[in-house]
């Protein structure tokens, strides 16, 4: 694992912050009845809550934090219906009296997230064209952004059915500012999406899908090259995803360029009351 500038972790750590934060000011604008919600703490990270889950993200980044700040976080926790733990992401460049404060907390280790990066300069495209002539890939009209909602909460269905909520969950992105959405298409069935948020010359993909019946078939490999090509288009030069440790998509960002920049420790409270 390569050691990156602590500058480039925090722009990556941010523009995760910075995008969960608009997603929550944007679905609360269209629907006053949605639950999400944020909180921010004197630039020291931020904590979401939203669809049951509640997670901090920057912490330790930009200086100490001391016991009483995870206070201010339960207690912000503690205010709201539905939620009853947090899950912290800590980095391995976060300050280390962090996670020790947290463990002496009887914060538990929960899982691992794996957080990738491309330098775009140093990127080659995969030789030959995409040859099958029934499949297609389009950038995201607002007209298709239901269709690609759809598709994307569809292919993350386990049992190849999706709700409403989690259709307008997806949607909800969208209207991102500097982002773009990706849908892959067989003739006219839409059967794959992608999704990129741009700031500060650094790319982030997430929300990529494949409906379960179309799996194996190359639609993630041709996502990650359309929005590698879209972010050097828009004069970013580095890309960042994450994923869980040692799945499909990352062996997927592997083959694709991708050099693992850090692994996250998620760090779970016990049940706050």
């Amino acid at each position: 694992m390569t050691l990156y500038k602590e500058d480039l972790v925090r722009k990556i750590e941010n523009i995760k912050i910075k995008g969960t934060m608009e997603y929550i000011i944007n679905r609360k604008k269209i629907s006053p009845s949605y639950n999400g919600d944020y909180f921010s703490l004197d630039a020291k990270g931020t904590v979401f809550c939203m669809d049951n889950y509640c997670f901090g993200v920057g912490f330790g980044l930009n200086g100490e934090v001391i016991s009483s700040d995870i206070e201010s976080v339960e207690n912000f926790i503690r205010k709201k219906e539905n939620y009853s733990t947090i899950h912290f992401e800590v980095t391995p460049y976060a300050d280390q009296s962090f996670l020790k404060i947290l463990k002496a907390k009887g914060y538990t280790l929960d899982h691992f997230l794996a957080v990738w990066i491309l330098k775009l300069e140093d990127w080659n495209p995969s030789q030959g064209k995409w040859e099958n002539e029934d499949v297609s890939i389009v950038k995201v009209s607002a007209e298709e952004s239901s269709e690609w909602a759809r598709t994307v909460a569809l292919g993350f269905s386990n049992d190849q059915k999706t709700t409403e909520d989690s259709i307008e969950s997806v949607r909800g992105f969208f209207n991102l500012s500097n982002s773009a959405a990706f849908l892959v298409k067989e003739k006219e069935e839409s059967v794959a999406g992608g999704f990129i948020a741009i700031s500060d010359q650094l790319g982030e993909m997430f929300l990529t899908s494949t409906i379960q019946t179309h799996r194996g078939r190359g639609y993630q490999n041709l996502l990650i090259e359309e929005r590698i090509n879209y972010a050097k288009s828009k004069g970013c030069t580095y890309l960042t995803v994450t994923t869980k440790p040692n799945n499909t998509s990352a062996r997927n960002m592997e083959r694709s360029g991708f050099k693992l920049a850090y692994n996250k420790v998620i760090m779970k409270c016990p049940q706050i009351e």
